[in-house]
């Protein structure tokens, strides 16, 4: 197998690095060590990850509006995987989590 250079992390890959950072300080903060949707087939506590209210894309690398409280909400892969292709369930949920987050 030929080896080759890994390639290096862009702009918007440091800006989601550093978001994640801040995310996991948040996180830290707030005792958020559980899965705040709690869906069906929830595994609560594993694997976790910040499930945010627009794909990344929409944030365009912009750290502190991709790192905001209101923006992300702390999910497992299974809620996480419910919930990402559907706008107006991640909207109801956000609406209730994060009532102040602008869902356009």
């Amino acid at each position: 197998m030929k080896r080759t250079p890994l390639q290096r992390v862009g702009e918007i890959g440091e800006a989601n690095i550093e978001a994640r950072k801040r995310i996991a300080a948040i996180a830290e903060e707030k005792g958020l060590n559980y899965c705040e949707l709690g869906l069906t087939g929830c595994t609560h506590t594993w694997p976790l990850a910040p499930a945010h209210l627009h794909k990344r894309s929409w944030y365009k690398g912009d750290v502190d509006l991709l790192s905001d409280y209101s923006q992300w909400i702390s999910a497992c892969q299974n809620c996480h995987n419910v919930i990402e292709h559907n706008r107006d369930l991640t909207g109801g949920i956000f609406e209730k989590l994060r009532p102040k987050s602008n869902p356009s």
